[in-house]
């Protein structure tokens, strides 16, 4: 038998595993948000979609993953300045940073865009900086106001989301085929139309993240419009549409492999958005969002 002082020091020593266990927990996930708050997780993801582009395309250009993974970088890190003030409210520390090194924060962020403009004109020409910098070109429509009345694009109502959305697709679909040297067709459509479905439901996810500071600043939003309920069901009918066009890619003797294994992730991906009817942390769902990503990239690097 285990005597009173000794099963006394096992439970101080089990109390004290999982405290350690749950700090490391924390640390882990702490440090997860901050990498995403400052587009390093943008940048991961990004390269990790290009990867799993690449599987289904058929080509392998290793350039590519590094042109995108920076040019989300740049984008996003860009994106930080323009948006000071709905970060604000959706992430006042991260707010705070930007607005006290705006100068800093702007330089990096045109630094890291200069390198990957140089790099895709290097591998591909005028045609892969061309596709490269598409998001770039979206991101200055989307914050300056352009749109009737004086308003942005980000402000108008689906109009935002898509123009996003359409843009990145378009950018992960050519630049692999740019650098590539290789033309558009069917299949290259089909990939388009599945990264913009893709995109479309992950910004709306983080969108009802910020749902707070959107409303706040008179951003129309899917979640602001709608509501997360309605939301939820508009995305999930975007996820029958992704999950439509995977199999459609089942018939491409290259791409059969690869859609084949990413439509477990598919599967994630919807219990991901039944979540976030009723979860009080969506911010813990947009993690999960972006790692379904790096999911993707793994898949992808199976068959590149």
């Amino acid at each position: 038998m285990i005597s009173r002082p000794s099963r006394y020091l096992l439970s101080v020593m089990e109390v004290r595993w999982r405290f350690q266990v749950e700090r490391r927990r924390q640390l882990l996930v702490d440090s997860v948000r901050r990498a995403q708050a400052f587009s390093v997780v943008q940048g991961a993801v990004a390269a990790a979609k290009s990867v799993f582009a690449m599987a289904v395309l058929g080509v392998t250009t290793p350039l590519a993953p590094v042109v995108l993974g920076l040019v989300a970088f740049a984008v996003y890190t860009a994106n930080d300045i323009a948006d000071i003030e709905e970060d604000a409210v959706n992430c006042p520390d991260h707010s705070s940073v930007v607005a006290d090194h705006t100068w800093l924060v702007g330089t990096v962020a045109l630094g890291v865009l200069g390198l990957a403009g140089a790099l895709a004109w290097w591998g591909g020409g005028p045609v892969a900086l061309a596709a490269a910098l598409v998001p770039l070109v979206a991101a200055l429509l989307y914050s300056l106001p352009v749109a009737p009345g004086g308003r942005r694009l980000k402000d108008v109502f689906v109009v935002n989301t898509a123009l996003v959305s359409l843009a990145w697709a378009a950018t992960l679909t050519a630049v692999p085929l740019a650098l590539a040297g290789r033309g558009v067709g069917p299949v290259a459509l089909a990939v388009c139309l599945f990264f913009l479905l893709r995109t479309f439901v992950s910004v709306e996810t983080f969108n009802v993240r910020d749902i707070a500071g959107d409303a706040k600043a008179g951003v129309e939003t899917l979640p602001v419009v709608l509501g997360r309920g309605r939301t939820t069901r508009v995305l999930a009918l975007f996820e029958g549409c992704t999950l439509a066009t995977l199999v459609a890619l089942l018939t491409v003797p290259h791409a059969t492999l690869p859609a084949l294994f990413a439509l477990p992730v598919m599967g994630t991906s919807l219990a991901l958005t039944s979540l976030l009817t009723g979860t009080s942390e969506p911010g813990v769902v947009c993690l999960a969002r972006d790692a379904e990503y790096l999911l993707l990239g793994a898949v992808g690097l199976l068959f590149v």
